[in-house]
């Protein structure tokens, strides 16, 4: 099991029938009124405490460092004081994800170019199997002055990639390359068009996946959204959250200006 650092979560274990007739899985009840579970563990902070028995089937946890635990429960009941065998489920909980663009900044470029190659590399470490990322990527195209002053907007388009949580880019995806603990994603630019003559500004930016709902700002790995799912989604700022391409007119060479022969003719 892999758990996002800083997240709380819950263990359950399914009880003896025996000793819980009735037990509904979704109601987590009813539980016998004899019944008891120790649960152990080192490195984690939970309720109920390690290795105390208690009249309860899950485990809390609210501190959870990165590392790799092993957390064992068993049942007991006290009415004939016979203890079950011992369960044992591995937690790997590891670093929040980061993610942003490795591709750099140009904004020399003289005239058309053709469409620029992007990556972005998120770390996780995550098996490959489980790596899995939703987010966007905008494109706002502006015409600007000399100074980088703003002349006036092209386009914008904020799904120019968009990789929504029910669909996350992934082993497979085209442009996908995994080797843990990275991911990375490559797309192309648009081709970079001069317009009306103008210095043209290409921006490209990391967004949340565009289904990810108001007040969401930042990475959503598989691990991570599954982690938030007792306190809710948790997002992690991009480390680069931009890249900028700049296309520029070339220069009109003028005429030479010079005295005229005539000057004091």
């Amino acid at each position: 099991m892999n758990q996002t650092t800083g997240t709380t979560f819950s263990l359950y274990v399914y009880p003896d029938l025996v000793y819980s007739p009735g037990y509904v899985e979704a109601a987590n009840a009813p539980l016998g009124a004899n019944s008891e579970w120790r649960w152990t563990y080192a490195g984690l902070t939970g309720a109920p405490l390690t290795t105390v028995w208690a009249a309860q089937n899950n485990v809390d946890f609210t501190v959870t460092p990165v590392g790799v635990y092993a957390v064992t429960v068993e049942e007991r009941n006290t009415l004939i004081g016979c203890a079950g065998g011992v369960i044992t489920q591995n937690i790997n909980v590891v670093a929040a994800p980061t993610g942003g663009f490795t591709t750099a900044d140009a904004t020399a470029y003289c005239g058309n170019q053709a469409a620029q190659a992007i990556n972005i590399r998120f770390i996780e470490n995550v098996p490959n199997a489980l790596t899995a990322y939703g987010f966007a990527v905008s494109e706002l195209v502006e015409e600007i002055d000399g100074s980088d002053a703003w002349i006036a907007t092209v386009s914008t388009n904020n799904t120019f990639v968009d990789f929504q949580l029910t669909a996350k880019a992934k082993s497979g995806t085209p442009g996908v390359t995994l080797a843990t603990p990275n991911l990375d994603y490559d797309f192309n630019s648009s081709a970079l068009a001069v317009s009306n003559n103008n210095r043209t500004r290409y921006t490209y930016t990391l967004l949340e996946a565009s289904d990810a709902g108001t007040g969401i700002d930042g990475i959503i790995s598989a691990i991570s959204q599954k982690s938030g799912y007792t306190d809710g989604l948790v997002t992690y700022a991009f480390t680069d959250d931009a890249v900028v391409f700049i296309v520029n007119p070339a220069p009109v060479t003028g005429p030479i200006y010079h005295i005229a022969n005539d000057y004091s003719y």
